[in-house]
């Protein structure tokens, strides 16, 4: 990784960089203060802010910037949080939340050390930065979340003008950031799935965006079982995964993954039963169940042989009757309760099962 040179910065000459993988679509070409009331909304960016008022800049991890030609400031690649503190602890009135903590911070800051001026690389092109970005917050301790890595690899792979494969180009690309091909390429395909999700406004599902998407769910689900991937027409081996892709089954998966109930839960539940709804998926009976809203750990019964389902039903049934004997002594008005009706057909049930061993 060569650069131009290390120079010390001014921080009103440095700038967010719009492209940074972490911040959300939103905030493209929007200002300092929008910015960082974003990145405030993550607290440990005030623990950023102590630790520098406390400490003062460390020298040590200097930021990693291009030349923006058009604004003539210096576009911070690496170190956006470090940046938004610094501005922060200059002018706390770029901060529209969080302005207790902020001021109570600055109170006790010595003014040496606020940063005025910070030590910065100047690199010629944002592409020299790119590569050492993957290592460090793809495969590196300073790991990024699944969606920016995502975007990130997605910005590489479209600066790769070759005609190679997408898998030799995935391979490129792993081993430029020390990581695996078939993981960059599960990346990058999961990306294409969710730009597909936000074109079409993530399908009117309340309250998704963005900013609160589980999109690990997203690449396990697509990506990581067969039997998903197969439901939704997605071919590894071909150049482009997607392009048999079914789009009403993807957008029935998204529904499945993230829309919630009044509860707040997603009918898929935990995301470690992305591995159940896999087996799910790959079962008629299973699925019809699944798709009427049967829990998805009752419609797995569906996949399994008739004497498995036989004694798990009956033992989770058991399970459930101790449960509400357990608690019956804690109803106040058994009266006004509607459940002597499923009783009655609970012993209707237990009669014809029990008749069946005569």
């Amino acid at each position: 990784m060569e650069y131009k040179e290390l120079f010390i910065a001014d921080v009103s000459e440095l700038e967010f960089d719009q492209k940074n993988p972490r911040l959300p679509k939103k905030l493209n070409n929007q200002t300092d203060e929008k910015v960082i009331e974003w990145m405030l909304l993550d607290a440990s960016l005030l623990d950023l802010i102590a630790s520098i008022a406390i400490n003062g800049f460390f020298p040590g991890e200097p930021l990693l910037v291009v030349k923006n030609k058009s604004t003539n400031k210096y576009t911070v690649v690496e170190g956006n949080r470090r940046l938004a503190s610094c501005k922060i602890l200059n002018n706390p009135n770029l901060a529209s939340i969080k302005q207790k903590t902020i001021e109570n911070i600055i109170s006790e800051t010595p003014k040496s050390n606020i940063p005025k001026s910070v030590p910065a690389f100047l690199f010629e092109e944002r592409m020299d930065i790119l590569q050492y970005l993957g290592y460090r917050h793809v495969t590196g301790v300073k790991s990024w979340g699944a969606l920016p890595k995502a975007k990130y690899l997605y910005e590489l792979f479209g600066l790769d003008t070759s005609t190679k494969s997408l898998k030799d180009k995935s391979k490129d690309l792993a081993k430029k950031i020390g990581s695996r091909g078939d993981y960059v390429m599960r990346l990058l395909t999961s990306y294409q799935l969710y730009l597909k999700l936000e074109k079409n406004n993530f399908f009117e599902i309340n309250n998704l965006s963005e900013e609160n998407i589980e999109f690990s769910n997203l690449v396990d689900s697509a990506t990581r079982f067969s039997n998903i991937s197969n439901y939704l027409n997605i071919n590894f081996e071909a150049e482009n995964p997607l392009a048999e892709l079914n789009d009403e089954k993807f957008k029935e998966l998204c529904i499945w993954l993230f829309a919630r109930d009044e509860e707040n839960k997603t009918q898929i539940g935990e995301n470690r039963n992305i591995r159940i709804l896999n087996s799910v998926i790959d079962n008629k009976k299973a699925l019809e169940a699944f798709r009427e809203f049967t829990p998805i750990k009752e419609a797995y019964l569906f996949t399994e042989a008739p004497d498995q389902i036989y004694e798990k039903s009956i033992k989770s049934a058991l399970n459930n009757l101790k449960n509400a004997k357990d608690v019956i002594s804690h109803i106040k008005d058994l009266t006004k309760d509607k459940s002597k009706d499923n009783l009655t057909d609970v012993k209707v049930i237990i009669n014809e099962l029990l008749g069946q061993y005569n």
